[in-house]
């Protein structure tokens, strides 16, 4: 048994849990991970309440394989078996189940924390407050693509609360998911006008967009593009603001700047592989837009201009070599 551990266990002689914690906590931040859950075992048999959440907590969003697929989950379940008002415990819970595609159920985990707002658990304040929780549950509900519920449960956080830099924002992207373009410019200006996001530029680009305002929604989708490079694992954000300037362009008669969006959009997804659905018809989409104005002629591709070709004479001379090539390996026994 190592020094940290020994202290830590003096300290779960001494009832001085705290400290415990704390020590553990100061470990994991060190990258000490074995010596991290080792303190929070000791912890748990001592009957330490706080640290199995705590453990549920590391391999929910620390642990590469999240306890291979558990995401925390079974340690949630026990704790909520000796306090199940916990409100911490349930949206941890909630989360899971949201992680394991358990979408409807971690949505009532998440209404059943609402809920016991009223009669908390007396050991524990929670972590969030009532408002928090709310959003937190229109977070879960946008990342589900649940727009229509989204919405309304931002007009329910709207009628309680007020307003505020993120509820706009979260309001101006559901209006406009759901069609409802110049009301969703409202919000999103109002959020904007507090704060510059990509996600804000984003949706205000495709409001003004589905308007038909192809030349403000394009300066949009520019202020989006100079966050690009901050951007990690959202595909279909970067294709968004990327294919539509292109669209923009062409709906603006501008091929020449069309195409260069085209061939951004087009070359990044060729070297993602295998995509999503989604992404795959945006990908044709400006495969044959390309093509569309390619064929016109009015337009030179600068990109296909660079690549260097062979004569046909040139072309014959390498494959005549590679046949011989063939044939003097076939007859050595190759």
């Amino acid at each position: 048994m190592n020094t940290d551990i020994n202290k830590a266990q003096k300290y779960i002689d001494d009832e001085n849990y705290k400290d415990a914690i704390i020590l553990a906590r100061k470990k994991h931040s060190k990258d000490d991970v074995e010596t991290y859950l080792s303190i929070l075992d000791l912890l748990i048999e001592a009957d330490y309440i706080i640290a199995i959440e705590e453990k549920g907590m590391y391999y929910q969003y620390y642990d590469k394989t999240h306890d291979n697929g558990d995401y925390g989950e079974k340690y949630f379940d026990e704790y909520l078996k000796k306090q199940p008002k916990s409100i911490n415990a349930l949206c941890d819970k909630a989360m899971s189940r949201f992680n394991k595609g358990q979408i409807d159920e971690s949505l009532k985990y998440m209404d059943t924390a609402y809920k016991n707002y009223k009669n908390y658990s007396k050991i524990e304040k929670p972590r969030i407050s009532k408002k928090e929780l709310l959003i937190a549950k229109i977070e879960l509900l946008m990342q589900a693509k649940r727009y229509d519920d989204a919405l309304k449960y931002l007009n329910n956080y709207e009628n309680q609360f007020g307003g505020n830099q993120k509820s706009d924002l979260y309001k101006g992207q559901m209006l406009q998911k759901n069609g409802k373009n110049k009301e969703a410019l409202v919000y999103l200006n109002k959020s904007l006008l507090e704060e510059d996001t990509l996600v804000g530029f984003n949706a205000k680009g495709d409001a003004l967009f589905d308007l038909g305002r192809y030349e403000d929604a394009l300066k949009e989708y520019k202020n989006c593009l100079n966050y690009e490079s901050k951007i990690e694992g959202d595909l279909e954000l970067i294709t968004n603001f990327n294919y539509k300037s292109a669209f923009c362009c062409v709906n603006l008669g501008d091929d020449g700047e069309a195409i260069k969006y085209l061939n951004k959009t087009i070359n990044m997804l060729n070297e993602h592989g295998r995509l999503p659905r989604n992404i795959e018809a945006i990908y044709q989409k400006c495969s044959f837009e390309k093509e569309r104005i390619m064929k016109k002629g009015n337009v030179t591709d600068e990109e296909f201009r660079k690549s260097k070709f062979f004569s046909t004479k040139t072309s014959l001379i390498i494959l005549f070599i590679i046949f011989i090539f063939f044939i003097i390996l076939k007859l050595n026994g190759y």
